[in-house]
């Protein structure tokens, strides 16, 4: 209960209720008072959709990619039962850009969470599937996704025929999508994936 509660219901205790029980009075009180009640850091992370932009620096695209940032682009859509944001980090060479998705738990009335989405997708037996939100961009998993061991609650690494990503959770909240470009085996492109992944869950 917040403290600038207590003065009124102190003051609706103290005021003639006619023929209305005390009991039932008091406990349409305890009702306003629960209603005034502020929302978890949980609830709040989960309704308010990050700037994914934000998550990395330039300082973190050279030290992957070598080369500085020189231009980001926000997108999200926040309609359905999960709010996806996504950034595009443009480098010097267009090729070796890094894209991140964050998707987190929509505002509607009944969303699921996070982390039902991340069972649905890295079920037992999955070979994998596209991931909601991702506008149109085709990313189609060519092997079953490999566990990666030491990252967030749980992470995978998607193999596909466009380098393939990095998929991580973190408790119910926020599942992220690492993608880089450039030059480099699957084995080069999911270490640097995986040292990404680490700078921004710390910032989540």
């Amino acid at each position: 209960m917040r403290v600038e509660t207590l003065p009124f219901i102190l003051s609706m205790l103290s005021k003639p209720w006619g023929s209305l029980p005390y009991s039932i009075a008091c406990c349409v009180i305890a009702a306003i008072a629960g209603c005034s009640k502020p929302a978890s850091p949980h609830e709040a992370a989960s309704s308010q959709p990050v700037d994914p932009c934000s998550l990395l620096t330039n300082d973190d695209i050279r030290s992957v990619q070598g080369e500085e940032i020189i231009d980001k682009k926000a997108s999200g859509s926040t309609s359905g039962e999960f709010a996806i944001s996504q950034c595009y980090f443009t480098t010097k060479t267009p090729v070796n850009s890094v894209v991140i998705t964050v998707t987190q738990r929509g505002s509607t009335r009944g969303a699921r969470g996070v982390r039902e989405l991340w069972r649905e997708t890295f079920n037992p037996g999955s070979t994998g599937r596209r991931e909601e939100g991702e506008q149109g961009r085709e990313e189609e998993h060519e092997a079953k996704p490999e566990r990666v061991e030491g990252v967030a609650d749980e992470a995978y690494w998607a193999g596909s025929r466009f380098g393939g990503a990095l998929y991580a959770l973190k408790g119910d909240s926020y599942q992220i999508r690492i993608s880089v470009g450039g030059a480099g085996d699957a084995a080069a492109k999911k270490k640097k994936c995986t040292a990404l992944a680490e700078l921004i869950l710390k910032r989540l």
